[in-house]
């Protein structure tokens, strides 16, 4: 979508009621006022959140803050600078200390305020999409398009969306999909409070202690019913306290636990490959790499291609005759090595 003409933006503006008018020219100065609050704040390294009031943020950053953008229209200057140039753009700001307003052009906002084109680009980018929010909420209001807001005044909407609503204006797409994630939330927070309700006393009380997001995963992941454990007593006391808890009181695992465990199965696993070799069996494996080593064990108790009087005549590395010798397993590579060496051989001979 782009911005609609200054013409249009006027017509479609002309058909709006006081009230409605009023509203959606003061709304798009608030939010134009906090987007350059929040762009300031950004650039001076201020920590502000959803919380703080205007006033509050101002406080903060005890500086020059934006009135308004006054945009003459495509190709039109109306505006003037206070160096005496004309302008499309003018920037309107306020020194919070001495109340004094100045009226600027692109240029001298930039060269007054000392700040970067970084800066000043996150500003204008953020008003412009400001503006393109204001136009969608015209264009949806000139073809009719409401969005059925009744069906969701039982959630804690912002209180501007609902005022919006009340002044018989319609709500812009971004508005539309705030509504739609707060309803998503809002239907989740039901179906996790019902899942609660299904465990039993233990279960709820292990639950509660739990950290949100991981709460939810668990929740959400006996949707369909409570899974029961699947390890055997003795795998449990060597798994952490927490995830033992789990098990015994047959909740599933989250998918970091299921990771932990199965890691630790590998490592359990492996170690006792390792410990079914000899004692030179076991240090020439672990003379590879960790990758390696997993391809060996593996294959440690599946039958072995080569035999060593099957190769001894052959042109290898001693390395791989030396393994053949411990009766050990063979890479893919080493084994593509012998090929090789056995066509050369039978080749030569």
């Amino acid at each position: 979508m782009v911005l609609l003409a200054q013409k249009e933006v006027e017509a479609i503006m002309s058909k709006l009621n006081d009230e409605q008018v009023y509203f959606l020219t003061h709304r798009m100065k608030i939010k134009k006022k906090s987007r350059w609050l929040q762009v300031l704040a950004n650039y001076k390294g201020i920590d502000i959140n959803e919380t703080m009031s205007h006033q509050d943020i101002e406080g903060k950053i005890k500086d020059w803050v934006l009135i308004d953008i006054l945009d003459g229209g495509y190709k039109k200057r109306p505006h003037k600078c206070d160096c005496g140039q004309s302008l499309r753009f003018q920037y309107l700001i306020q020194n919070k200390k001495e109340g004094a307003v100045r009226y600027l052009g692109e240029n001298c906002f930039e060269n007054y305020l000392s700040l970067p084109s970084s800066v000043i680009k996150d500003v204008k980018n953020g008003m412009y999409a400001i503006d393109l929010e204001r136009d969608d909420i015209l264009v949806k209001y000139k073809k009719n398009l409401f969005y059925p807001l009744a069906s969701y005044l039982h959630l804690s909407l912002p209180q501007d969306i609902i005022d919006q609503y009340e002044a018989g204006l319609p709500l812009s797409d971004n508005q539309i999909a705030l509504v739609e994630r707060i309803n998503a939330r809002y239907e989740e927070e039901k179906k996790l409070s019902f899942l609660f309700q299904r465990l039993n006393i233990k279960q709820q009380q292990f639950v509660s202690k739990m950290n949100p997001e991981d709460r939810r995963e668990l929740l959400l992941s006996i949707e369909d019913g409570i899974v029961e454990g699947f390890f055997q007593d003795e795998e449990i006391s060597e798994y952490e306290e927490t995830t033992q808890r789990q098990i015994q009181l047959h909740l599933p695992l989250l998918e970091r636990q299921k990771v932990e465990v199965k890691e630790w199965k590998l490592a359990k696993k492996r170690q006792e490959q390792l410990h079914s070799l000899t004692l030179e069996q076991r240090e020439f494996v672990l003379s590879f790499t960790k990758e390696e080593q997993e391809a060996l064990l593996d294959r440690v108790q599946k039958p072995l291609y080569y035999s060593i009087e099957s190769i001894k005549n052959l042109p290898l590395d001693a390395r791989i005759k030396k393994q053949v010798e411990l009766n050990l397993p063979l890479l893919k590579e080493q084994l593509y090595k012998i090929n090789v060496a056995q066509n050369r051989f039978q080749n030569l001979s």
